[in-house]
Formats: structure tokens, C-alpha cells, sequence
């Protein structure tokens, strides 16, 4: 839309002002598992692609990334997928595995971030954090004590965006991509 500043008469200036997206967040369905599917490889891949070997690549999409396993996953009661819907488009998404512990919280009731990726061309918006405040909220209503994830160790991006986020390295454990054993930081947070 355009907007014309007038002045009796005289146009004094001429701007745009651009709508601002409706953002919805909200559980993920069934239904989103296709464009959850394409988002969550396409994220992981410009995430990742750069280190790592393209046959390690592969190996990992394909076993994690098929609509075959994304339908499980939304199947799966104590897996949860949140997503942000930008104009009825999903541009971000946090899958929580309940209950699935890691050494040092077997005593705490705990749910993982196994996934939290937000859509490159939606970067510096501040969804990472409107997602990650989402996603505690929900912890905290289901009476969850503390929220754990585990972040590649050459990540400094993500590791620095945890930490604002209130999370404290505690850890580490290995994470297979292809081939490859790789080594993530374990990180943890109080609800």
C-alpha cells in the first residue's frame, strides 16, 4: 500500500508501508507433515551442508527427513512439533520429545528439544526467541522441570542463542550424521 503525504495539495512524500504478516503459532497436524517435511530438510541443509560431507548429508535426510517419519513423529504422543505459520506458511518449528532424559536429569521430569529451526529468509525477526518462549510456556503448563537439547559443538550461532535463551552447558554427547560422530553440547534449562 502506498501512502501520499499532501500538503494543500502538493505531494510532499511517497511511501510504502508493508502489512505485516499474520504469525500463528500453534501444534502441528498431520496434515502439516508434507510442508513440515520440506522445511525441516531445507533448514537442516542450509544449516549444515557447508560441514559435512554431501554423502553424510544424504544419509541423514534420508532416514530422518522422509514424510514416512514425519507422520510417525506427529503420531507419536510424547513427540511434539510447534510451528510458526507466516500467511498460512510454516517458517518455523520445535519438535519436544517428553520424558526422554540425558546422564544428569534422571532424576527431573524433562522434555528435549530435539529440533528448533526458524526458515533462513525469516532470520533477525525475533522468532527464535517468540518460538523458544512458546515452547517453555507449554513445558511449564505440563509440569515439566527442566528443558535439555543438545547443540553441535561447532555451532556458535545456536550455542550463543541458547545461552541468551537461559541455557547452561552441562554435557556432552555424540550425534551421528551419516557416518559421522559428532559431538554436541548438552544444554539445559530450569522451567
Amino acid at each position: 500500500m502506498y501512502v501520499y503525504l499532501a500538503f494543500y495539495g502538493i505531494i510532499i512524500s511517497v511511501f510504502f508501508v508493508k502489512k505485516s504478516p499474520k504469525m500463528l503459532f500453534r501444534l502441528a497436524t498431520l496434515a502439516d507433515a508434507a510442508n513440515l517435511r520440506h522445511l525441516s530438510e531445507s533448514t537442516f541443509r542450509d544449516t549444515y551442508t557447508a560441514f559435512n560431507t554431501p554423502e553424510n548429508m544424504e544419509k541423514h535426510v534420508n532416514k530422518n527427513f522422509t514424510i514416512e517419519q514425519l507422520e510417525r513423529e506427529l503420531q507419536t504422543p510424547d513427540s511434539q512439533y510447534f510451528i510458526i505459520e507466516s500467511d498460512g506458511v510454516i517458517i518455523a518449528f520445535a519438535k519436544l520429545v517428553c520424558n526422554h532424559t540425558t546422564p544428569g536429569l534422571n532424576e527431573k521430569r524433562v522434555v528435549e528439544i530435539e529440533r528448533f529451526y526458524v526458515k533462513r529468509d525469516f532470520h533477525g525477526q525475533q522468532l527464535g526467541r517468540k518460538m523458544m518462549d512458546f515452547c517453555m510456556t507449554w513445558a511449564k503448563a505440563q509440569a515439566f522441570e527442566v528443558v535439555w537439547l543438545g547443540v553441535w559443538e561447532h555451532n556458535p550461532n545456536a550455542i550463543a542463542f541458547y545461552r541468551r535463551m537461559g541455557f547452561e552447558h552441562f554435557g556432552e554427547h555424540t550425534f551421528v550424521l551419516g557416518d559421522e560422530v559428532q559431538t554436541d553440547f548438552v544444554m539445559k534449562r530450569a522451567v
